[in-house]
Formats: structure tokens, C-alpha cells, sequence
């Protein structure tokens, strides 16, 4: 008979990205604390409540809630996990930056949990909401999740400066 924690697991489902999954991209809105813990590497999974569809490899771009106001980061969707929020906590609390007391009443009344894993994080030079408007005419900070088109994201690369170890910026592509 499984145990309590692996009973917990099997409700989990997950969306694993093949060779063969659609590259998409998005912005997400995500607060400063939970922010800075996903640029740190401190924070590899996401928690949401629900989330627009969005494919396994897709780009989010971090768009860091204010008092901030600013793109501050890209990360690639490794996996979409899906469970009951006990399971969810069971298997992911030391990847997710949250106490218990916190998650629990995040989730409180939800059937269900999402857990995004991140994976190939990167830091830019924030791209501030003034940028942001000049970037996308009309742009307002997603409430969740906004996907993006294929020019746009070229154009939102182009105004990225992906900061490496050192503290030195160089321009580049994150290629998933």
C-alpha cells in the first residue's frame, strides 16, 4: 500500500514538453517578493490558482507587479503540474518560496493546484511600463498571464539586456 505522500503524488497530473512542443510566449505578472526568489533561483515553481492554456517550452517574461512596474526576467515553462493543493504542497513546498500558513490560504476553497516549474532563468535590465507602452501600444500589466505574438516578442527581445555572472549586460536571445 502507498504511503500517505505517495498517495498525495498520484493525484498529481503533468504536461511535459517534447521536441516537439509549440514555443509560445507570454507575459506574467508576478509580485516583487516572488519576483526576486524566481530571479534568484530560490523559487522554481509557480503557484496559480488558474492559468490561461499555455504550452510546455513556452518564454514568460516577469513582469514584476509594483511598486516596481518593469519586465525583469524570462523563464522557459518546464512542466504544468496539476493536483490538489495538499499534493501540490506535499511534492513542491521547498521550490515554491511560500509557508505553509501562506499557501494554505492562497489556495483556501480551491480544488485545485498549479504548479508552473521554471527552468532557464535569466535576469535583464527592467524594461520599465513607459518602455513597456512604447513596446505594445495600449499595454497594461496582465492580471495573470498575456500571451504575446511572435513580432512583439522579437521586439521585447531587442529591448532586453540579459545580465550575465559578473554583473556585465550583453544582448542575446535565450534560445529554449
Amino acid at each position: 500500500m502507498p504511503s500517505h505522500s505517495q498517495a498525495s503524488r498520484s493525484t498529481l497530473s503533468s504536461r511535459a514538453g517534447g521536441p516537439l512542443a509549440k514555443l509560445t510566449e507570454a507575459i506574467i505578472s508576478i509580485r516583487p517578493a516572488f519576483a526576486e526568489a524566481i530571479l534568484s533561483g530560490n523559487k522554481t515553481v509557480e503557484l496559480r490558482r488558474r492559468i490561461p492554456p499555455i504550452e510546455v517550452g513556452a518564454r514568460l517574461w516577469i513582469y514584476v507587479t509594483r511598486p516596481v512596474g518593469a519586465v525583469a526576467g524570462v523563464t522557459v515553462i518546464d512542466t504544468i503540474l496539476r493536483g490538489t493543493p495538499q499534493a501540490v504542497w506535499e511534492t513542491y513546498f521547498d521550490r515554491i518560496a511560500i509557508n505553509r500558513s501562506d499557501f494554505d490560504r492562497y489556495f483556501l476553497g480551491a480544488r485545485e493546484a498549479i504548479g508552473i516549474r521554471l527552468s532557464k532563468v535569466q535576469r535583464i535590465k527592467p524594461i520599465g511600463i513607459e518602455q513597456l507602452r512604447d513596446w505594445k501600444q495600449g499595454f497594461h500589466p496582465p492580471q495573470v498571464l498575456s500571451r504575446i505574438t511572435a513580432s512583439e516578442a522579437k521586439r521585447l527581445h531587442q529591448l532586453a539586456s540579459f545580465e550575465e555572472e559578473g554583473g556585465t549586460n550583453v544582448v542575446r536571445l535565450l534560445r529554449a
